[in-house]
């Protein structure tokens, strides 16, 4: 299934989420959802939904909202 929502982070976002996971700055939930968004980068390392699902012990559901969030939020 192709993706609805394409996340590409720019070098800013992705430093900023990478500190985040390598500190772990904030709430438990904050840094699942960087580590979601940085295996989801199209830019990056472009994992399958399935893949992070699986890495993270998360249903497919949940990287697609998050994905959605971000992809949303900087429209």
């Amino acid at each position: 299934m192709e993706k609805k929502h394409i996340v590409r982070l720019t070098d800013k976002e992705r430093n900023v989420l990478c500190d985040v996971v390598k500190k772990l700055k904030g709430t438990s939930q904050k840094v699942r959802r960087a580590q979601v968004l940085l295996k989801a980068d199209a830019d990056g390392s472009n994992w399958t939904d399935k893949k992070i699902a699986e890495a993270f012990s998360c249903r497919t559901k949940t990287v697609e909202n998050i994905r959605q969030r971000l992809v949303i939020k900087n429209k």
